[in-house]
């Protein structure tokens, strides 16, 4: 049976107000208020979008950041080049990149399938074309000289 919410804060930071101080470094305040405040507004936050947030952070940083999240989309999409789309990347949010550069990947990887597939079928026929080419004719045989 998979654990609710609260037990998974309290079985990997004990409780819910250490969550919050690390989902508090991650994330950053809002201009107008100040560092009690946000911590204020972060513990009325539900546990499960907290433990998201965390989730989020570890993505991100495996992937080098921000930075590293834009250039691994631009590379996906082979738009290395194109900088008006880097710096629209640059300004979506971090869960957005994260969800973009996952999808990307997905169907990379279908892709590349899908032409292996479709090479080895390709290679088959083929092969299959020059055995049939080698074979005897079968059906007329050659009249018998007398």
């Amino acid at each position: 049976m998979a654990k609710s919410p609260l037990q998974q804060v309290k079985d990997r930071f004990g409780s819910k107000e250490a969550l919050v101080a690390k989902v508090a470094e991650l994330v950053e305040p809002l201009q107008s208020e100040s560092a009690e405040e946000h911590l204020r507004r972060l513990r009325n936050v539900a546990n499960r979008k907290l433990l998201r947030l965390i989730e989020l952070s570890d993505k991100v940083k495996a992937a080098g950041g921000r930075a590293g999240l834009v250039a691994k989309v631009l590379e996906l999409k082979a738009q290395g080049k194109d900088h008006e789309y880097s710096d629209k990347l640059k300004s979506l949010s971090l869960g957005k990149l994260t969800d973009l550069a996952g999808s990307l990947q997905r169907r990379a990887k279908a892709t590349s399938k899908a032409a292996a597939a479709k090479a080895a079928a390709a290679s088959k026929a083929a092969a299959a074309a020059k055995a049939k080419a080698a074979a005897p004719a079968k059906g007329k045989a050659k009249p018998k000289a007398k």
